[in-house]
């Protein structure tokens, strides 16, 4: 997630609460259905077979397709604000329905506005308005290298104030902490720039012109399109509708050599908050409320 907050010691402390809160780091976790096919097979357990650059077969590892009436705990942890720490911009994260649910084949995650209220953070309680809904794989999937994708729709938004996405974090601070360990940004959205949807990749030597896709823009947000990210040994290709938008080889600062610092488990989050107080997003009395971000499914492929 690109940061454009100041207080990047609280989430960087929010990231360490999260692994303390008993979300155990996996190598790699393939999700029940999920099983790997042979490069023959025309489907699998995501769907129509995959192609890789290479002209191999992708094989299917995640998927979630949101049946039922609630989060599947055995792939997803629901990210609040009061166990973890993590915030961005002014947004509490809860685990309350209305801010993450499930219902008729799609994921609900919305930014929401009510009465001020204390939110619960084990770094440091604060005053806000605004909740929004955050979950993640970690602890139940992750991996190293391979396709990852959503299908979603972001909020029809066209004033400042909403923020969130579908990106990757590291299971563990392998090289350090942030970015050094990097960070996968496969679609971050804000509603001040409502057709940017912005993949970038963040670590140590990071290139702000170079690592974000910022040809990356669709028109209609508030329709479905899928955004995926093909996570290559030395190169990272982006796709929306899976039409490349970006790519990019990194070159990761000394002593670090790629593909490092991308050469270890990431889990996948999506998320839909708030902005913050100031700045080209800020949350204003014009921002549109709620902000609704609904995926229709997650999968991965290796």
């Amino acid at each position: 997630m690109l940061l454009r907050d100041r207080d990047v010691r609280r989430l960087l402390a929010g990231f360490a609460l999260v692994a303390a809160a008993g979300l155990a780091p996996f190598e790699t976790v393939a999700t029940e259905g999920a099983a790997a096919t042979s490069a023959t097979a025309l489907s699998d357990a995501c769907g129509p077979a995959l192609t890789k650059p290479d002209g191999s077969r992708w094989s299917c590892t995640f998927v979630d397709n949101f049946g039922g009436n609630a989060l599947n705990p055995d792939r997803w942890v629901v990210q609040e604000t009061a166990r973890t720490g993590f915030r961005t911009g002014r947004t509490c994260y809860t685990a309350s329905s209305r801010n993450v649910s499930v219902r008729d084949g799609e994921l609900h995650l919305v930014a929401d506005e009510g009465r001020w209220f204390t939110c619960r953070n084990p770094l440091r309680n604060f005053a806000t308005r605004y909740t929004g809904g955050m979950v993640g794989t970690r602890g139940h999937f992750s991996q190293t290298f391979g396709r990852f994708e959503v299908r979603a729709r972001y909020p029809g938004a066209r004033t400042s104030g909403l923020h969130g996405g579908f990106w990757m974090y590291p299971l563990s601070h392998k090289y350090g902490a942030w970015p050094a360990s990097g960070e996968i940004d496969v679609a971050e959205w804000w509603s001040s720039d409502p057709t940017l949807v912005l993949p970038s990749l963040h670590y140590t030597g990071r290139d702000h012109n170079h690592d974000s896709g910022w040809g990356c823009r669709v028109p209609d947000v508030s329709n479905y399109h899928t955004y995926a990210v093909e996570w290559l040994r030395t190169t990272m290709r982006f796709l929306i509708d899976d039409q490349r938008c970006f790519s990019r080889s990194w070159t990761p600062d000394s002593p670090l050599v790629a593909p490092q610092p991308f050469d270890h488990p990431f889990s996948m989050i999506l998320n839909m908050g708030v902005g913050t107080s100031t700045g080209t997003n800020k949350v204003t009395s014009r921002t549109q409320f709620p902000g609704r971000y609904v995926v229709q499914y997650a999968k991965a492929w290796r």
